[in-house]
């Protein structure tokens, strides 16, 4: 990828995190290894349901519903995000890693 795309990409994060559509909070290389990196997690919250845990890998997509393991992960997530930076710094960040990319540093 080039330096050019990679700066439009990080732009696009930071108009989307100002426009409220997403939560943006980067975390640092020294906060070390966390089970969020191999892959996709969502979780799927309802109003008349528990809630559910999407995670997908390279080769494979697994729903998961047992509440507990569910609130395990959730807790591993909350976790992960209390070792994250907060999302004006985690901005300011990208911005900055944006401008670079521009600049082509």
């Amino acid at each position: 990828m080039n330096s050019a795309a990679m700066a439009e990409q990080l732009n696009h994060i930071v108009e989307l995190s100002r426009q409220g559509r997403v939560l943006t909070q980067v975390v640092p290389l020294n906060a070390g290894t966390h089970p969020f990196m191999m892959g996709m997690t969502r979780f799927m919250t309802f109003a008349d349901a528990p809630p559910l845990l999407y995670q997908e890998g390279l080769h494979h997509g697994q729903l998961f519903d047992d509440p507990s393991f569910v609130r395990k992960y959730m807790k591993s997530y909350d976790l992960l995000r209390a070792a994250a930076l907060p999302p004006k710094a985690s901005l300011s960040l990208i911005e900055t890693a944006a401008g670079d990319f521009r600049d082509d540093r």
